[in-house]
C-alpha cells in the first residue's frame, strides 16, 4: 500500500453503500482480500493502479470523481447534462461552451 488517503476511502464507501454492497461482496468483486478492502474505506492506504481501476469499474465510479471531485456530479441535472453533451457534435460542444462561458462571466460581473 502507498500513501494514506481519507478522500478515497470515503468515495467508494459511499459509492458501495449506495448500491447496498458489503464490503466483502465488494472484495470479492474487486478480487482482493477483504480486510485490505477494509483498509482502503477506512483510509489506510492507496491501491496500486490497477486496484484502483478494479475498484472504480465495480462500484462505477469515474475515476474524475475522485481525481477531480465536484459536488454537483451527484445531482440528477448534472448527470443530465453529461449525458447530453456526450451526444453533441463539435460545433454544438463549442456553443455550448460559449454559452456557459457567458453565462459565468455574467454572473462574475453582478
Amino acid at each position: 500500500m502507498g500513501e494514506v488517503d481519507p478522500k478515497l476511502g470515503k468515495l467508494i464507501k459511499r459509492k458501495r453503500l449506495e448500491r447496498k454492497l458489503t464490503q466483502e461482496q465488494t472484495a470479492e468483486l474487486v478480487g482482493c482480500n477483504t480486510q485490505y478492502y477494509k483498509n482502503l474505506e477506512n483510509g489506510c492506504g492507496m491501491p496500486s493502479v490497477p486496484m484502483f481501476c478494479r475498484i472504480m469499474r465495480a462500484l462505477n465510479i469515474s475515476a474524475d470523481d475522485y481525481i477531480y471531485p465536484n459536488k454537483n456530479s451527484s445531482l440528477p441535472v448534472y448527470q443530465s447534462l453529461l449525458h447530453l453533451l456526450s451526444q453533441c457534435d463539435k460545433h454544438k460542444l463549442s456553443v455550448l461552451h460559449a454559452t456557459a462561458e457567458a453565462l459565468l462571466r455574467d454572473d462574475n460581473t453582478e
